[in-house]
């Protein structure tokens, strides 16, 4: 899908340019032009080459995507690979790339999947033709930078409830239903968090790669707007960065309990084996296939050896608990 806007001052906010209104308008100087791809098909990712003449790496960057942030500098365009984030089915941290090509009249985006923070761009241009645009091409590309960095926030507040969760079973003795976490949920989410911060880290320095290095596609007076969304990526990571020490905190604790649980079961195993054990013996004993033992002919040897068996277990139970071993 093609999405373009086209403003100039004092004229009204034009859409469904045509590409030879694109030409004419990378010409003008008072003119911006934003181009926005969504899973674009061959013809309409023709334009990078015929109309803004974009390099082939760059070109290249788009199709085939690119697992880090960057940004690249091609003299005549600032080429920039963000991404942003999605939670889908299962709660899964699904990354989507952005790449953004910022000259000095015209702003183009490319993304093969719908990206909510540029629906919302686009929506709010749509409903108010100076927002982002007005301020040239360095202001549309800081709206969509900035609603593409503030969409994390809903993202890691969702992480920050299944994390107090998780927390709140394990931790809570009077619970304790974290044993019945799987661990390959807990393992999911940390993953996932691992990611974020891979995500966050290089985009943070993308951003302080902007802000203190002087390019003509960005004006000096809009570079506080940069340094405002490198603020929002510092907390952000300050935040990511704490999550996943919270959960290799969680983790450790649930293999503790584990360990712990299966301990437990060892002893009380333990303690049956080590009760029965004189039983076993003396039942044992008189098992034994031999023509003369006392006991055999007595009327009462069966009870007596009930009765020492139970008094042999209970005596070692007596003794354990004097001991303090259970």
């Amino acid at each position: 899908m093609l999405t373009t806007f086209l403003y100039r001052k004092g004229k009204p906010l034009e859409t469904n340019v045509s590409r030879a209104q694109m030409l004419a308008a990378l010409s003008e100087k008072d003119a911006l032009l934003w181009v926005d791809l969504e899973a674009p098909n061959e013809f309409e990712s023709d334009c990078l080459v015929e109309i803004f003449n974009f390099h082939g790496l760059a070109i290249e960057d788009c199709i085939t995507d690119v697992s880090h942030p960057k940004v690249d500098d091609y003299e005549e365009y600032l080429f920039l690979v963000m991404h942003a984030v999605e939670l889908k089915s299962k709660d899964v941290l699904s990354p989507l790339e952005l790449d953004v090509f910022l000259g000095k009249n015209y702003v183009v985006t490319f993304h093969k999947d719908p990206v909510e923070s540029m629906d919302r761009v686009r929506e709010k241009v749509r409903r108010k033709m100076e927002y982002g645009m007005d301020g040239g091409a360095d202001r549309l590309a800081y709206s969509i930078l900035d609603h593409l960095v503030d969409n994390y926030i809903p993202a890691l507040e969702q992480y920050e409830e299944r994390i107090d969760k998780l927390e709140d079973e394990i931790f809570n003795p009077a619970r304790r239903q974290g044993y019945r976490y799987a661990l390959s949920t807990i393992m999911q989410i940390r993953r996932d968090i691992f990611q974020f911060r891979r995500i966050v880290a290089p985009q943070r320095d993308t951003l302080n790669f902007l802000t203190r290095n002087p390019t003509p596609f960005i004006k000096t007076e809009n570079m506080i707007y940069f340094r405002d969304i490198y603020d929002h990526l510092f907390k952000i990571y300050g935040t990511v960065d704490g999550l996943h020490d919270a959960m290799t905190g969680i983790i450790q604790a649930y293999f503790s309990y584990s360990s712990h649980q299966l301990n437990e079961t060892i002893q009380r195993m333990t303690l049956l084996a080590t009760l029965t054990m004189p039983a076993m013996i003396i039942a044992s004993i008189y098992g034994m296939n031999f023509r003369s033992i006392p006991e055999l002919a007595w009327p009462h040897g069966y009870f007596f050896a009930l009765g020492l068996m139970a008094l042999t277990s209970l005596s070692l139970l007596l003794l354990m608990k004097f001991k303090k071993w259970i």
